[in-house]
């Protein structure tokens, strides 16, 4: 194939001498943990005490037996996600019950659950076990469940004390989507309903790498923080010397930079904003690939972003082979939760998709935009999971320096029309005034109730907003409300379509201009 004269050859890439620079040493970067040991043929159970949360063991479990709220602080590293389950279950905490934790996106609730399964030397689906949307890996002797916070929200629905459950682990929380504030409000309301009925009592642990941790101790009625170091190892940092008006283009020199210098067992993790733009670099560094000089080595390119099937998800998770390099291409969904082994080189776009809704207008839409400087650390935080790593930041130190300090939570941009539907479907009485840890506008709830009357969900009595047969109806359907009207109003069974992974809708379209393109499943993004 001949070369693509849009981009440079690739006997010009020389790593260093393009983009970037390197970061001074400044206070609060990510530092070194001494005595850390990267011997990846040790047993599990060495594995287990060498993480830094096993020496807190002791201490956590005292504190934890105790309290009935506490948010965890836990930096990268620090083992947290795969040991505080197997803690709280070894000492006997929650036996009464089973113990869920939540995670914001399937990949992570699926390998995490096959790590941990790994760990206590059980099957996957009996003792530890996972649930996430069409999939149910769990059992009668699952005690351990991970699952996204929407499958807990669905679970709710039907038993909004939670009563299956002993224990609630809410991670990584500063992530603040849709699901996981409203869950914050219906694991609360649970343990206070609980509380009433001398009911056996229900334990919320909080766990993130990064939160605001005054808004949260507040929230959860003044939760103590319990604070957890972690084993982040060093970090080069580097800044591009311009500003770079193509993004992509210079996250594709960047990694034939690396590629043509770095050993090949040094995987590269690339942070795009979306399934369109993957593909296409992806094809695009499969082509350049193929003309690289010789010695140069191969190199494997995997995309990941949401809506890939899950068994697509989990090749990131799977070794190249010997000599060739993993180049991993994803959006935000690898800033936290996964630790995908042999990452030494993180790309940062710096951009990230995110939805905004016009309440005025009645429209959300995906738009790209600066990631905050929380997620910027979460994703150089990538690079140093099991040894030191470089992190190669596709903007300068001032455009990093202008970046917001965290991201703006979910709820306060997004339609809320399906969390109004869920909430009255959870039997909250006051949605209106639901205890949202960041209240999202009242222009917003207004226009989401508003919008569900025109559905025929809701209605209105004496100034109450009450669910209607057909709102019960599409509350029981994991789909957008407008989609779960056409959806109840076939002659299907909820349990029909629940087994089911591709639904097919026909939807009536007013006028053509308002109706979506379509594309087929495996290009939607």
């Amino acid at each position: 194939m001949p070369h693509n004269a849009d981009f440079p050859p690739a006997k010009k890439f020389k790593p260093g001498s393009v983009f970037f620079r390197q970061e001074k040493n400044k206070p609060g970067m990510l530092l070194p943990r001494k005595g850390t040991n990267n011997n990846k043929n040790v047993s599990i159970d060495v594995q287990r005490k060498q993480l830094p949360i096993h020496q807190a063991k002791p201490q956590l479990l005292n504190q934890l037996r105790q309290l009935q709220n506490a948010i965890l602080i836990g930096e990268t590293g620090s083992g947290k996600t795969t040991q505080i389950p197997q803690y709280l279950y070894e000492a006997g905490i929650g036996r009464q019950g089973l113990i869920a934790i939540t995670q914001p996106r399937r990949v992570a609730a699926i390998s995490l659950a096959g790590r941990v399964a790994e760990e206590k030397r059980t099957q996957l689906g009996k003792l530890v076990g996972y649930t996430v949307r069409f999939e149910d890996v769990t059992s009668s002797e699952t005690k351990l469940k991970f699952m996204t916070d929407g499958m807990l929200l669905r679970e709710a629905i039907g038993d909004p004390m939670l009563l299956r459950y002993t224990v609630v682990v809410l991670d990584e929380a500063h992530e603040r989507t849709v699901h996981t504030d409203v869950l914050f409000g219906v694991v609360k309301a649970a343990q206070r309903r609980r509380r009433e009925l001398n009911k056996v009592p229900l334990k919320v642990i909080v766990m993130s790498a990064t939160m605001d941790v005054d808004l949260f101790s507040e929230y959860f009625n003044k939760s103590p923080v319990l604070y957890l170091e972690g084993r982040q190892h060093p970090i080069q940092i580097y800044y591009t010397k311009q500003p770079q008006s193509d993004y992509l283009q210079a996250a594709l020199v960047s990694v034939f930079q690396i590629h043509q210098e770095a050993p090949p067992s040094h995987d590269i993790l690339v942070f795009m904003t979306g399934q369109e733009e993957i593909e296409a670099l992806a094809r695009t560094c499969r082509d350049i690939a193929k003309h690289l000089p010789d010695g140069c080595g191969s190199m494997v390119v995997i995309p990941l972003y949401a809506s890939l099937p899950p068994a697509q998800q989990l090749r990131v998770f799977q070794p190249a082979a010997k000599g060739c390099r993993k180049v991993i291409l994803s959006t935000n969904i690898a800033e936290t939760s996964v630790t995908i082994s042999g990452i030494k080189y993180v790309i940062d776009t710096g951009m990230v998709k995110a939805k905004r809704f016009n309440p005025d207008s009645g429209l959300e839409v995906l738009a790209v935009q600066r990631v905050s400087k929380a997620q910027a650390w979460q994703r150089a935080g990538r690079a140093g999971r099991e040894d030191s790593g470089f992190c190669y930041r596709l903007y300068t130190e001032q455009e990093f320096d202008s970046l917001i300090p965290m991201t703006v939570p979910e709820i306060q941009r997004c339609n809320l029309a399906g969390v109004m539907l869920q909430l009255m479907a959870l039997g909250i009485p006051d949605v209106m005034n639901f205890d949202f840890m960041s209240k999202p506008s009242s222009e917003a709830i207004r226009s989401a109730v508003e919008h569900l009357e025109l559905l025929g969900a809701v209605e209105k009595k004496k100034e109450q907003v009450l669910l209607t047969a057909l709102g019960k109806k599409m509350a029981s359907f994991p789909l957008e409300p407008r989609y779960a009207k056409v959806r109840s109003m076939t002659r299907r069974t909820p349990a029909a379509v629940t087994n089911h992974q591709n639904i097919s809708l026909s939807i009536p379209c007013p006028r053509p201009s308002c109706c979506p393109r379509t594309t087929p499943a495996l290009r939607r993004s």
